[in-house]
């Protein structure tokens, strides 16, 4: 028997959790609610941006009803990323309409507009590596390091890598269900709002 696309959701269930939640914990509206809450843009990017942002937010929220709504939260943060990126270069007297998505991202490197401090995920690395290099050292374990120094860039370059991927994935049709997009959230929430700093 093949598996069968999900169909219209029945009138009767709508409101109801997707029964696929329960797989992976007991996570309650409420908390799905807050979750999402917690991962707001500071308000300094243009009004379409925010509006691209939280389309995504909303359709992760109702996704608890709806669990195949993931891949849609998926592909509209990732559009909401590229709208961040084509209205920042828009702002600096930038042609987006000679630019690919890839030109553009290369550009944020380029001119800095994306660096690691201003990302939550790897703000504190650094300190985090001295932290563990100093504990070694205190209980006598040799360490070299296999890295140098690290660079302002390093993780944005990975998160530019990524989101080209999981962009050109989503939009070649690929399915992605994760019921955890905190991390995807975070990194677009940050992405935006270092392109649009707040006034």
């Amino acid at each position: 028997m093949t598996d069968l696309p999900d169909g219209l959701e029945p009138l009767a269930s709508v409101l109801a959790r997707d029964e696929r939640w329960w797989s992976i914990g007991d996570r309650t509206l409420e908390q799905h609610h807050a979750l999402i809450e917690g991962l707001a843009l500071h308000g300094g990017a243009p009004r379409d941006v925010q509006q691209h942002y939280e389309n995504a937010r909303n359709t992760w929220l109702y996704a608890f009803f709806n669990y195949r709504l993931l891949q849609v939260a998926l592909m509209q943060i990732h559009v909401a990323g590229e709208a961040a990126i084509k209205a920042r270069a828009k702002m600096e007297g930038l042609n987006t309409d000679k630019f690919t998505l890839k030109a553009l991202l290369d550009t944020a490197l380029e001119r800095r507009w994306l660096l690691d401090v201003n990302f939550e995920a790897s703000a504190y690395r650094a300190e985090r590596e001295a932290e563990h290099l100093a504990m070694l050292r205190f209980m006598g374990v040799p360490h070299t390091p296999f890295v140098g120094p690290l660079h302002e860039q390093d993780f944005a370059k990975g998160l530019v890598e990524a989101f080209r991927h999981i962009r050109n994935a989503l939009a070649h049709g690929e399915v992605h269900l994760k019921p955890n997009l905190s991390w995807e959230f975070m990194a677009v929430r940050d992405l935006i709002n270092q392109l649009f700093p707040s006034l």
